[in-house]
């Protein structure tokens, strides 16, 4: 199997309707990006896995901004560079949110970090974490309010917020779900197999394939700057943000 066949499999994905019984939506945002590519263009759509590298990007941007505040000669004395960082957070943006970013930034962004990584910077769960927002956080419009400020719940936001250790942008376990809900699809409809270059167990193979579609993908966000993704000499997927204008990578799918 190779690129060409991988890129030519992918042509075939946006032909499927959007009303077949199971999702693929990895696979679909992957069509998406690589069309995009082929066509010289940015690609500025609402998939998966557009949501998720805009995720990563406005952690970034709110890094960036968080940084620009800081004038270290402006510290009092005897106060130390830590309480100095902590004490030029801006807790009150948690105060009250648009509904849009509270879906997208912190629920929707909960699933991009790993259950071990939560409990171990947290001390909380997923179903926790989850909790905590819906029980401190009351819907008013088209915003969420913050009930009342508390440690717990700022410290929550904060990380959901900012925190740079991400799950990778997609994974093979991902891949392996998605082809086998299609391949079933395919045999249940025709009563016929793929070709054995599309075969389940050459997924890992296939994952490899789609990580290097990806090379020189343009991602466009709402505020017009563009992430670059690109493959390290190492063969991990990484992306050239630039918050503030100010150029920053990140490793995307790590090669182990």
């Amino acid at each position: 199997m190779n690129k060409p066949e991988v890129l030519e499999f992918l042509d075939l994905v946006p032909l499927l309707r959007q009303d077949v019984p199971f999702a693929i939506p990895v696979l679909r945002d992957l069509a998406a990006l690589t069309a995009q590519q082929k066509a010289d263009l940015p690609y500025s759509g609402a998939g998966v896995l557009w949501r998720r590298i805009n995720r990563r990007y406005l952690r970034l941007c709110r890094l960036q901004e968080e940084l620009g505040r800081l004038d270290f000669k402006q510290a009092a004395s005897g106060v130390s560079a830590e309480d100095y960082v902590f004490s030029r957070i801006d807790f009150k943006r948690y105060g009250k949110i648009d509904e849009k970013e509270f879906n997208a930034r912190y629920l929707e962004g909960l699933g991009d970090f790993e259950d071990t990584l939560l409990v171990k910077n947290l001390g909380l769960t997923r179903d926790e974490i989850i909790s905590l927002i819906e029980k401190n956080y009351e819907k008013n419009g088209d915003s969420y309010l913050l009930r009342k400020e508390n440690p717990v719940i700022l410290s929550v936001m904060r990380a959901l917020d900012t925190s740079l250790e991400s799950l990778p942008l997609f994974t093979q376990e991902e891949i392996r779900r998605e082809l086998t809900d299609l391949y079933d699809f395919i045999y249940k409809s025709t009563n016929k197999t793929l070709p054995v270059p599309l075969q389940t167990r050459n997924a890992k193979q296939f994952f490899q394939l789609l990580v290097h579609c990806l090379n020189d993908v343009t991602i466009a966000h709402e505020d017009g700057m563009k992430t670059t993704l690109f493959l390290s000499p190492q063969g991990d997927l990484s992306g050239t943000f630039r918050p503030g204008n100010k150029p920053w990578t990140l490793v995307l799918i790590p090669i182990n």
